[in-house]
């Protein structure tokens, strides 16, 4: 009973809040937020077993390069989440939103470019706006279908022969 009864609090205290000006609503104070993480997760598995390719070593992500549309290389990580998998973690610009890209080298001749489109849309309320992923396509191979959603998104990329 108790969690119902904080849970019910929480959601009046973030239906209440305002955004009408600058100055903080106290009511929002009270609100905890999800903390922004404008990052985009990809998995690459193999498409005839699901074999997790960053996992198994498959993809020597020491010879793996991402270059965005500028040309300039970006850091990446690998990031494993457990009963989910390993991930290759790319930050996503929030300098302006617009279309981006990023190819992604494996240096082995395997090369594919990512394109996706943000946006920052205004948000009201206590928490937000976030920067929400508007358009996702991905060249070269099969992929899981990712539908306009704020940031981070997590999306499958299905990669045959890397053996």
């Amino acid at each position: 009973m108790p969690k119902k009864l904080f849970l019910l609090l929480v959601t009046i205290l973030s239906i209440s809040c305002k955004s009408d000006d600058d100055s903080m609503d106290l009511n929002c104070a009270a609100v905890f937020c999800a903390a922004v993480d404008d990052t985009l997760y990809l998995q690459f598995l193999n498409p005839e077993n699901d074999d997790d390719l960053l996992d198994n070593g498959a993809i020597d992500t020491n010879l793996m390069e991402i270059v965005n549309e500028k040309n300039q290389e970006i850091t990446f990580t690998i990031e494993e989440y457990p009963d989910m998998g390993m991930f290759l973690a790319i930050p996503v610009s929030k300098e302006s939103f617009r279309q981006q890209s990023f190819t992604i080298d494996f240096e082995e001749g395997d090369s594919f470019t990512i394109h996706l489109e943000t946006s920052f849309p205004k948000g009201e309320g206590c928490c937000g706006p976030y920067t929400t992923l508007e358009n996702f396509n991905i060249d070269h191979y099969s992929y899981e279908l990712v539908e306009p959603s704020p940031f981070p998104v997590f999306s499958t990329v299905y990669i045959p022969n890397l053996n």
